[in-house]
């Protein structure tokens, strides 16, 4: 709990209060959110050996993982439409509280849209397992480009990026 009030207390007074309002403004959406977080990080412990705090392949797969599953939980109280639309609303929103180095803000924002996009793609084949989008994810990360230039991003519109060394 003091690391929570930790984070809190060093984001501006604008952003925590936007933060919370957005949280609180979708009352039925908030535990699937928090629930998809933490899901988002126990897979990619299981799947990844490397850190998924870093750079790599692992932090590819965690937040593409944690757009998907916000989508998909959020879509069991509200349609697919409005459950992708308020992933990219609440992972936006984190990049813009927590800010990071450009190239890695950029990365993060491509794999929160590769996760979003996978949870349609997979929709839409009336692939509906969890299970199953994980390990769809997990295949797709196989393919994950490690750049070392974030202007070679937008050649991989389709493929999950990282931080190559």
């Amino acid at each position: 709990m003091k690391k929570i009030f930790g984070i809190l207390k060093n984001l501006s007074a604008n952003l925590t209060w936007k933060m919370i309002k957005a949280l609180l403004s979708k009352p039925l959406l908030l535990l699937p959110t928090v629930w998809a977080t933490i899901e988002s990080i126990l897979f990619s412990e299981l799947n990844f050996r490397e850190s998924h705090g870093g750079r790599g392949a692992a932090n590819a797969f965690r937040h593409a993982a944690w757009n998907l599953l916000i989508a998909k939980n959020a879509s069991l109280f509200t349609s697919k439409r409005k459950a992708i639309i308020w992933a990219k609303y609440v992972t936006d929103l984190h990049e813009e509280c927590f800010p990071n180095e450009p190239f890695d803000h950029q990365m993060d924002l491509h794999n929160n849209k590769i996760g979003r996009e996978v949870f349609l793609e997979l929709m839409n084949q009336n692939l509906k397992s969890k299970k199953k989008m994980i390990q769809f994810l997990v295949q797709k990360t196989k393919s994950a480009v490690g750049l070392t230039d974030e202007k070679l991003m937008v050649k991989y519109p389709d493929e999950m990026v990282y931080f190559q060394e």
